[in-house]
């Protein structure tokens, strides 16, 4: 079943771009909504799961670039449109769902983000402006290689009123900044600059923004000069290596229960409120609870 309004399903074409450049190898995901800071919509990401499977079945493609238009990278899912096309007994998680998405991990059908960690061919995440929520640890903690702007901002904002990053996201963080790093990050909801993350190991390269397309483009055309052979070899070693990691399966589900049991009053009430007000209201509303950050400005209330 695809969720989505017949609108919010037709537009998604116009809002993941896909070419293919067939002299340096290179397949180039853009994402194209940026009156939005591109916010991935269901159909939206539905829409990369059928381009990530397209590119790695291309025998042109070595590698591929995810990058965003205009300000940002991508600000994250759309949440108020996703809440809206929840049915309702789906709005609450339940212990069906955290079992189901272990079993799609497990036999390969395959949200977006296991679309793009999964993919055969090397994935470079080109970064700039807003880089949140599951931007950051749905797509740069999963692409092979992150480019970044040197004003980047990344993280997951809305820590603020969920705690550190949710279980599955939390592997993740954790294997790539450190355990230090990623509670800091979690507990305080600060942004990292492109900047701090080269520095932590989730970017790569960082750059100034008007360098940030060349440089991504030089990285890429080097990794696709090498035979396509040896990088599937590559590929296919680095997850294996991954797998040593307690990343598998069963590990990672009974985190998922364990996070879906939970449900503080905080979290309620951000949900509520971003019914009722969307979630600019609701973040700004958040600001104003005793103890909670403005990640803008480290200032706490």
């Amino acid at each position: 079943m695809k969720y989505g309004t017949p609108e919010s399903i037709a537009a998604a074409a116009g809002q993941v771009l896909y070419e293919v450049d067939e002299t340096a190898g290179i397949a180039y995901l853009t994402l194209n909504r940026p009156e939005k800071h591109n916010a991935m919509s269901v159909p939206m990401r539905d829409r990369i799961i059928d381009l990530m499977a397209e590119a790695g079945d291309d025998a042109r493609v070595r590698v591929i670039v995810i990058r965003g238009n205009g300000k940002s990278f991508c600000s994250g899912n759309e949440i108020n449109e996703q809440w809206g096309q929840k049915r309702p007994h789906e709005r609450r998680r339940t212990l069906t769902v955290g079992y189901r998405y272990g079993a799609d991990m497990a036999w390969g059908r395959l949200g977006f983000s296991q679309a793009i960690s999964r993919s055969p061919k090397v994935t470079v995440a080109q970064l700039h402006g807003y880089c949140a929520a599951a931007a950051y640890f749905m797509i740069a903690c999963k692409a092979d290689v992150v480019t970044a702007a040197e004003d980047t901002r990344i993280g997951a904002l809305e820590a603020r009123f969920l705690g550190p990053a949710g279980a599955v996201a939390s592997v993740h963080i954790n294997r790539i900044l450190g355990m230090k790093a990623a509670r800091r990050t979690g507990f305080t909801a600060m942004p990292m600059s492109g900047t701090e993350a080269h520095h932590l190991g989730l970017v790569d390269t960082v750059v100034p923004a008007a360098d940030l397309a060349a440089a991504t483009g030089e990285i890429a055309s080097a990794i696709a000069t090498r035979p396509p052979g040896h990088l599937l070899y590559l590929k296919s070693r680095l997850r294996a290596a991954e797998g040593v990691m307690d990343t598998s399966v069963p590990s990672i589900t009974g985190l998922l229960v364990s996070h879906f049991l939970q449900s503080g009053p905080d979290e309620m009430d951000f949900w509520k409120t971003a019914k009722a007000v969307g979630v600019g209201g609701a973040l700004d509303a958040d600001k104003k609870r005793k103890g909670a950050a403005d990640p803008r400005t480290g200032v706490t209330a």
